[in-house]
């Protein structure tokens, strides 16, 4: 009967725990970041990134994302041509706090591909100001082997991004290296701090 007791006590333990990967429906958590408007104009679409950099100001125009893509398409398209259409794709979400403060922000990844095998990155920074997201910074990364986006995460206040090293490329796809940069938000704009590192890189087709 102990034996017992002690099972249905551990299972009730077991099961009121709140799971690590279980996320708080408050703050900027609530923000549906697969179903959102983001702000976008053509040019983004039009030419290749060759270098990473910082977009200021963000366009006015917006785009809308549905269960985590938009396609580009065309009237009068048929299934062929919009299956080939230029797309954006929700890649990830980083949640992490900036400001050092106990707020959470988010690091949305957008990746856009133009149809073919060409693609590159866009990084949306967002916060939680007054119940609204508030777009803290947009990002376009350089395409594929050639500076494109290949890791985010925000740790001791920083944006820590990861860059394919150009340097290092191995075909149009892929580079052996990555290139690492911190930025730190400071007078309303990301800051890169320190020193850049270098790393190595398992071979992936982007």
């Amino acid at each position: 009967m102990r034996d017992f007791a002690r099972a249905t006590i551990a299972l009730l333990i077991l099961v009121m725990t709140p799971s690590a990967d279980a996320r708080p429906l408050t703050g900027i958590w609530r923000i549906d970041f697969t179903n959102f408007s983001f702000p976008w104009d053509e040019e983004m679409g039009d030419s290749v990134p060759s270098a990473w950099h910082w977009i200021i100001p963000p366009p006015r125009t917006r785009i809308q994302v549905v269960d985590g893509v938009h396609h580009f398409y065309s009237h009068g398209q048929d299934q062929y041509e919009r299956e080939h259409t230029p797309r954006i794709t929700l890649h990830s979400v980083t949640y992490g706090d900036l400001n050092v403060n106990g707020t959470q922000q988010a690091a949305v990844h957008l990746n856009y591909s133009s149809g073919g095998t060409a693609n590159w990155d866009f990084l949306y920074i967002y916060a939680l100001r007054h119940g609204r997201s508030k777009l803290l910074g947009l990002l376009a990364s350089g395409s594929r082997a050639d500076g494109g986006l290949v890791n985010v995460s925000i740790a001791g206040g920083y944006l820590i991004l990861d860059f394919a090293d150009a340097e290092r490329r191995v075909g149009d796809c892929c580079s052996e290296g990555y290139i690492r940069v911190h930025y730190r938000w400071r007078s309303g704009a990301f800051v890169e701090e320190g020193p850049r590192e270098k790393g190595d890189l398992p071979l992936r087709e982007r």
